[in-house]
């Protein structure tokens, strides 16, 4: 199939924002979202993230009234030790008691995922990083909340904590044996990356091209860096089709699996997970799997090997 390095390899590159272009809808098994359902879902999107703005805003306040605003009445929400705690009110007054005994914190978010289910419910996952007044990181822990949308507004149903010890981040040195040009064909299609550390090697930058025999097809740019907040390292994409991606890195021993998100050219939002195995030291072979745009699952990409290039 012509078109498989060209879709099984760009999401590395790019993200799925915008490899997926290529792809079109084969293996799909559902009718595509249409334009007005795509940009109500973007919208939506949008808003939870504004509510989680407006969380964080309250609690850097102290302002436990404003926190409460954001909950249904009948919530659920499940601190990092396990207790719970049911009701607006009821969370309400425990935030103004926790600021009364904790004045100072402030808090910082990193959203890793936010996704709407079905217009009217959503799941946002991500990490809360609290620091007191001396700016020392005091706790870090990874939530998830449900959100239903009640009215034009969204609120928060259910969330549930999970300590994340402070330990030690991912070693983003650890990504060196990326450093250096890479190629792998198909074909008539062939498709370089080049990494290189920028910025005192405090982020990757990955350069790809895509040619089908002389003729380029597409290009783009990635920056992998290490999220201070959170510790993950995550990239950012841009693809020359006018799609862009967002990637959450997991480092393995021999690899790295990425869960990647991303918006076509056209507006439609796309997911996947890219499973990255080293092969040896100058070869690894790639994977997407769990693969979605604008609603539809795609068939799992064959794995594909690329090849370092000689010195």
């Amino acid at each position: 199939m012509k078109n498989t390095i060209l879709v099984t390899l760009l999401i590395l590159s790019v993200g799925t924002g915008a490899c997926f272009a290529a792809e079109g809808k084969k293996g799909a098994d559902k009718t595509p979202l249409s334009a007005q359902a795509q940009s109500s879902q973007a919208a939506n999107e949008k808003a939870i993230r504004a509510a989680a703005e407006e969380f964080v805003t309250a609690f850097n306040k102290g302002d436990a009234k404003g926190i409460g605003a954001l909950w249904t009445t009948d919530c659920e929400y499940v601190d990092e030790t396990g207790r719970v705690f049911r009701g607006r009110d009821t969370i309400e007054k425990e935030y103004a008691a926790f600021f009364a005994a904790n004045p100072g914190l402030k808090m910082e978010t990193s959203i890793s995922s936010v996704k709407v289910v079905g217009g009217q419910s959503a799941i946002e996952d991500g990490t809360a990083l609290v620091k007191n007044a001396g700016g020392d990181v005091v706790s870090r822990a990874s939530y998830t909340a449900i959100h239903l949308k009640e009215g034009n507004k969204w609120l928060m149903a259910s969330v549930r904590e999970r300590s994340a010890p402070l330990s030690p981040r991912p070693k983003f040195e650890d990504l060196e044996w990326l450093i250096g040009d890479w190629i792998a064909a198909k074909d008539s299609r062939t498709l370089d990356l080049s990494f290189k550390w920028i910025a005192d090697k405090k982020f990757i930058e990955l350069l790809y091209s895509v040619r089908d025999q002389d003729t380029p097809i597409r290009s783009g740019i990635q920056i992998i860096g290490l999220d201070p907040l959170s510790g993950d390292v995550i990239s950012w994409s841009f693809d020359s089709t006018g799609g862009y991606g967002r990637g959450q890195w997991r480092l393995l021993k021999k690899g790295i699996v990425i869960e990647s998100g991303g918006v076509m050219p056209h507006g439609a939002l796309t997911t996947s997970t890219d499973v990255i195995s080293r092969i040896d030291a100058n070869s690894f072979s790639r994977q997407s799997v769990n693969r979605r745009v604008a609603g539809q699952s795609l068939n799992d990409g064959e794995a594909v090997v690329l090849k370092r290039k000689p010195q």
